[in-house]
């Protein structure tokens, strides 16, 4: 059973009982006050009506005539409760009795004598009739001018209205206590739920925040007066959880940071190990372009000469075409890994991408392999100008477009973008080939890892790409296309080593 629910069936009762109490006393208090009225208005109209009666008779206790009756009935009939009166003589001998006064009929009075009555004030007596209902017994004396007593007048009262009206009380009262316990029970009702209300808030609050939810608030009103202490504990809660949403988004906001920090310095380890790995194919290029490169064109010019030596019809020549092809593959490997070593002097310089583009083109478009090539380029006009290298940048152009011209075996689709960011310019090269699989998205970049087949690549294109653009403060990556093949995404910032450049 919940807390509102204890409080209104104890607070509830609690009234109930007084209720009860304080309405039963009243009745009985009430009830004695209607009788001790009522029975104070008989004894009076006793006193007042012996004379009037004595004066009627005279002496004469002969019986009444219907006239007569008539005329003692309007004589006494001010007392509605009046039931019946008779005369008494000294001795009690009954010297005249009255018929019962109109609407008591079926009243049946005690038929005992008459009790002894006091010299000099009436006497009465409450006794019961043969139904066992109540009836006032007033005996009131007459005395003769000597003072002496002659007879005693008898009436019988009944109480008829004295239980009229105590019934008229009990239920004016039981309807009075009905509305008061409707009223108390909605007032404890209110009560209970407005003193459990805030706690009812700060339970929910307290589950709020054990969920997480630190920006829960209880609301407190304006009439509160913050002097109870429900508001006390309300507004301290809302202070804790504050204190809490504050202490958490300090936090997220330093895990945040250190995410960042952590990333970066992640970013950081990844450079310097891909330039200690290109390092050392460095050292390793150093060397063998001495030892490898000057043997290996001594023999391609043999090779050249004695091709040419040959006739067309002999049989060696797809030999020595052999021998040619493989020292020229010799050789692009190790000018690739010249030009992965290779750092030379920087010559930076406003470069105008747009146009780069354009005349990189221009350029490649003439080649047999990009005759059957469907290409088409978007260049937003709106992109900075590069402080760069313009001759290490159309490199990495060439490499891109070579690259997909081959993936998509000379027919295909190839379409480049160039578009503003916030702080620089990317550049996107899509074709609808074969694409990269997902796994291989960042080994691509590694030497000597290429995707094309055995004897068609050196695996060094997509490695010099990225270290010519890492050079310009920037960032290369693979996705996939929306027209299903490759996609290679390169950003640029647009202020390279402090130097602001001009826009277009």
């Amino acid at each position: 059973m919940s807390l509102s629910k204890k409080l209104f069936i104890y607070t509830g009762a609690v009234l109930l009982i007084l209720l009860i109490v304080t309405f039963g006393l009243l009745e009985k208090k009430q009830a004695v006050l209607w009788q001790d009225h009522l029975q104070a208005q008989h004894l009076a109209a006793a006193r007042f009506a012996t004379p009037e009666i004595l004066k009627h008779f005279r002496g004469d206790f002969t019986q009444l005539s219907p006239r007569q009756q008539g005329k003692m009935v309007h004589l006494l009939g001010f007392s509605h409760d009046l039931i019946r009166f008779s005369l008494h003589s000294v001795s009690g001998r009954a010297l005249f009795v009255s018929d019962l006064f109109p609407g008591f009929s079926n009243q049946d009075l005690p038929t005992d004598t008459l009790f002894e009555t006091e010299d000099q004030d009436l006497t009465y007596r409450v006794r019961p009739d043969q139904q066992g209902r109540r009836v006032l017994d007033v005996a009131v004396p007459a005395f003769s001018p000597a003072g002496s007593r002659l007879l005693s007048v008898r009436f019988y009262y009944s109480f008829r209205t004295v239980d009229q009206r105590l019934t008229e009380m009990h239920q004016a009262f039981l309807s009075i206590a009905i509305g008061a316990a409707l009223i108390s029970l909605l007032l404890a009702a209110f009560g209970a739920r407005r003193l459990t209300r805030p706690i009812q808030q700060l339970t929910d609050g307290a589950r709020a925040i054990s969920r997480g939810e630190l920006e829960t608030h209880i609301p407190i009103s304006a009439t509160d007066g913050g002097a109870d202490e429900l508001t006390v504990l309300a507004r301290a809660f809302n202070e804790m959880a504050g204190s809490l949403n504050s202490s958490r988004e300090e936090l997220t906001r330093r895990n945040e940071q250190l995410t960042s920090a952590n990333e970066e310095l992640h970013r950081i380890y990844e450079r310097l190990t891909r330039a200690e790995r290109l390092a050392a194919v460095g050292q390793v290029a150093a060397g063998v372009s001495h030892e490898i490169d000057n043997p290996v064109g001594i023999i391609l010019g043999y090779a050249q000469l004695l091709l040419e030596d040959l006739s067309q019809d002999d049989s060696r020549r797809e030999d020595v075409q052999a021998i040619i092809d493989e020292c020229l593959r010799c050789k692009r490997i190790t000018g690739g890994l010249l030009g992965l070593s290779r750092t030379g002097a920087r010559q930076w310089e406003p470069v105008n991408l747009r146009e780069l583009i354009e005349a990189t083109w221009a350029s490649l478009q003439p080649q047999k392999l990009f005759r059957h090539i469907n290409f088409d380029m978007h260049l937003d006009v709106e992109v900075p100008y590069l402080i760069g290298d313009s001759d290490r940048l159309r490199q990495v152009l060439v490499n891109l477009l070579l690259n997909a011209v081959q993936a998509l075996d000379e027919r295909g689709a190839i379409h480049m973008e160039l578009r503003a960011t916030d702080k620089g310019a990317e550049i996107v090269v899509d074709d609808d080939g074969p694409g990269i699989p997902f796994d291989q998205w960042e080994s691509i970049f590694d030497p000597f890892f290429s995707t094309k087949e055995k004897g068609k690549g050196t695996g060094l294109g997509l490695a010099i790409c990225r270290k010519l653009i890492e050079e310009h403060g920037g960032s290369i990556e693979a996705l996939d296309s929306p027209l299903g093949g490759a996609r290679i995404r390169i950003y640029l910032p647009c202020d390279i080593e402090g130097k602001t450049p001009t826009p277009c």
